[in-house]
C-alpha cells in the first residue's frame, strides 16, 4: 500500500499551511478523489517541469489507492448484497430481487445458483409492480443475457474447460437484443475491449455507461482522457439507485448495479497504470525522481492487481533486492507457480531485518491464500516489534482466516482508535471496511455499528450507497424480519 509518509519524500517542499488545498494533504486524509483532481491540472501539457513530474507521481498513486480501495470493498458489498436480497426473497416472489441476486452470484462465480435466480426472474419481470413498461423490457432483456452467459459458464464449469474470449463473443453475438443496455451488459459480459464495440453505439443509461466504462478499462493501450470522463460520469450516476420500484403500498426498493465497485476499481487501476507508462517516459529528464520513484516496480504492483501477471513481470524486470523478491512471489503465485513464490517468501523472510519486511511477507502469504499460519507467525513478529494500524491489519486478517475469529475482532480493534470510527480522514477506509466485514461475518449482535461505519463511508464515498442500504436491511431484519419492514414488504 502507498503510505503518506512516503509520498511526502516526493513533495517535500509543500506547505501544508497553504491557503490553496494541498493534495498531500488531501492524499494522507484519504481523500483521493480530490487530491487528483489537483494534480491532474499539473500534469497539463509536455514536457512537464519537475513539479509536474511530481505531479503525475501523486496523480498515479491516488488513483493506485482509489483501485485497491473498491477492490477491497467489493467482496463485502456481495456478501452484503446476498443477505439483503436472500432475506427479502425469505418472505416471498421478488423478481427483482431475484435477478439482483442473480447478479451477484454471477460475479461470485456460482453458476448453478445465477442460472436458477435468472431462470426464476425471468417470467415476473414483465409485470413487476412499480415499474414502467420500458423499465420491465429492459430488466428482461438484461436477464435473458445474464441467463445464457451464466448457463455458458455453467457448463464450462462442468466440463472442465474456461470459456474463451472467442467462446464469449460468439454468445454475445448469438444472443438477441433490442434495448441498448441489453448490448452493452453483453459486450461487457463478453470481455469485449473499446476495438470491439460497434460504431455509434450510445451508452446513456447508468447500466450502459458502467459497461462502457468496463470496457474501457480493458484497453491494452492508454485511453486516458476517454476512461477519465467515462469514469466520472458513472461516479455521478453511482450518488443514485440504478433503479426504484414500488412492490406494495407505501414501500420502496432501491436496486444498486453489482459490478459497480469492481468496474471502478478496474478503471483506477487502468488510469493509474497509464499514467505511470507516461511517468516513465517523463521522469527521464529529472534522475534523482525517478530513483525515489521506482515507476517499473510500481507498475508491477499494479498489473499485479489488475490481473495482468505478464506485464507486471516485465516491468520488474530482473530486481532482485527484497522489495521486488516479494512482489515477483506475489505475481508467479498468481500465476501458478507456487513453489517458486515459497522460496522467494522464505529467503525475504530470512533476510528481514525490519519489521516492515515481516509484514509484507505476511501480507503476501494471505495474498496468495497460502501458508496461512507460517503468515501469522511472521505478523506476529512484526507486531512484537513495531505495532500501529498496518500492523494489526494484517495479524488481524490472517487471524480471520485461519479461524480465530475471537482473536482477529480483537486485533482489529486495537488498531481502529473507536474515537475516529466517523472520521474518514483519520483511519484508512480499507482498514474500516475490512474491520466491518470481519464483524459482519462473525457478531450479529454488532450489526449496528457495521451500519454506523457504513454511512460514514457512503457520505465520503457515494459509491458504497448500496453497501449502507443493504446492511440496513440486514441489521434490521434481524431484530424485526424482513416483512415487518414497510419498506421491504414483498409486494409482488
Amino acid at each position: 500500500m502507498f503510505r503518506a509518509e512516503r509520498l511526502l519524500l516526493f513533495f517535500p517542499l509543500l506547505s501544508f499551511a497553504a491557503a490553496t488545498p494541498d493534495p498531500v494533504d488531501l492524499f494522507s486524509r484519504h481523500h483521493y478523489e480530490e487530491a487528483a483532481a489537483l494534480w491532474a491540472k499539473d500534469v497539463q501539457g509536455f514536457p512537464l517541469n519537475e513539479q509536474g513530474v511530481r505531479s503525475l507521481k501523486g496523480l498515479s498513486m491516488a488513483y493506485y489507492q482509489s483501485g485497491s480501495l473498491y477492490s477491497r470493498l467489493q467482496p463485502f458489498s456481495l456478501a452484503l448484497s446476498s443477505s439483503f436480497y436472500e432475506g427479502v426473497l425469505a418472505d416471498g416472489k421478488s423478481s427483482l430481487s431475484l435477478f439482483y441476486l442473480g447478479q451477484v452470484k454471477y460475479q461470485q462465480g456460482a453458476w448453478d445458483s445465477a442460472v436458477k435466480c435468472f431462470e426464476r426472474a425471468g417470467p415476473g419481470l414483465s409485470r413487476a409492480s412499480g415499474l414502467s413498461a420500458l423499465e420491465s423490457v429492459r430488466v428482461s432483456e438484461e436477464n435473458g443475457v445474464f441467463l445464457r452467459f451464466a448457463k455458458a459458464q455453467r457448463e464450462a464449469q462442468r466440463k472442465g474447460a474456461p470459456l474463451s474470449k472467442r467462446d464469449l463473443l460468439k454468445l454475445k453475438s448469438a444472443t438477441a437484443m433490442t434495448t441498448l443496455s441489453a448490448r452493452w451488459q453483453a459486450l461487457d459480459l463478453a470481455g469485449a475491449d473499446p476495438l470491439e464495440l460497434p460504431p455509434r453505439l450510445k451508452a446513456t443509461s447508468p447500466r450502459e455507461r458502467r459497461c462502457r466504462l468496463s470496457i474501457l478499462a480493458r484497453s491494452s493501450t492508454p485511453r486516458i482522457a476517454e476512461t477519465y470522463n467515462a469514469l466520472q460520469a458513472v461516479l455521478q450516476d453511482a450518488k443514485a439507485p440504478e433503479l426504484s420500484a414500488n412492490p406494495g403500498e407505501n414501500t420502496q426498493m432501491d436496486f444498486y448495479d453489482p459490478f459497480l465497485l469492481e468496474t471502478l476499481s478496474r478503471a483506477y487501476l487502468a488510469l493509474s497504470e497509464w499514467r505511470q507508462v507516461q511517468l516513465l517516459e517523463e521522469e527521464k529528464r529529472f534522475p534523482d525522481l525517478a530513483e525515489k520513484f521506482s515507476t517499473r516496480r510500481s507498475l508491477a504492483q499494479t498489473c499485479l492487481l489488475r490481473g495482468r501477471y505478464a506485464e507486471a513481470l516485465q516491468f520488474l524486470g530482473a530486481d532482485a533486492d527484497v522489495s521486488s523478491r516479494i512482489l515477483r512471489a506475489k505475481i508467479l503465485g498468481k500465476q501458478g507457480h507456487l513453489a517458486e513464490a515459497r522460496g522467494l517468501l522464505d529467503s525475504a523472510a530470512e533476510a528481514a531485518a525490519a519489521p516492515v519486511t515481516l509484514r509484507q511477507v505476511a501480507e503476501s502469504y494471505y495474498f496468495l491464500n497460502i501458508d496461512l499460519q507460517k503468515g501469522l507467525r511472521l505478523a506476529e513478529q512484526a507486531l512484537r516489534d513495531q505495532d500501529g494500524e498496518n500492523y494489526y491489519h494484517i495479524s488481524a486478517a490472517l487471524l480471520l482466516a485461519t479461524g480465530q475469529n475471537d482473536a482477529a475482532l480483537e486485533d482489529y480493534a486495537k488498531g481502529y482508535p473507536i474515537e475516529f470510527r466517523d472520521r474518514l480522514d483519520q483511519i484508512d477506509p480499507e482498514y474500516m471496511s475490512d474491520y466491518s466485514f470481519a464483524i459482519f461475518l462473525n457478531r450479529k449482535m454488532r450489526y449496528e455499528e457495521v451500519v454506523e461505519t457504513l454511512y460514514h463511508l457512503q457520505k465520503e464515498i457515494p459509491a458504497c450507497r448500496q453497501m449502507h442500504y443493504a446492511m440496513q436491511g440486514v441489521s434490521a431484519a434481524e431484530a424485526r424480519g424482513y416483512e415487518s419492514q414497510r419498506i421491504f414488504r414483498k409486494g409482488e
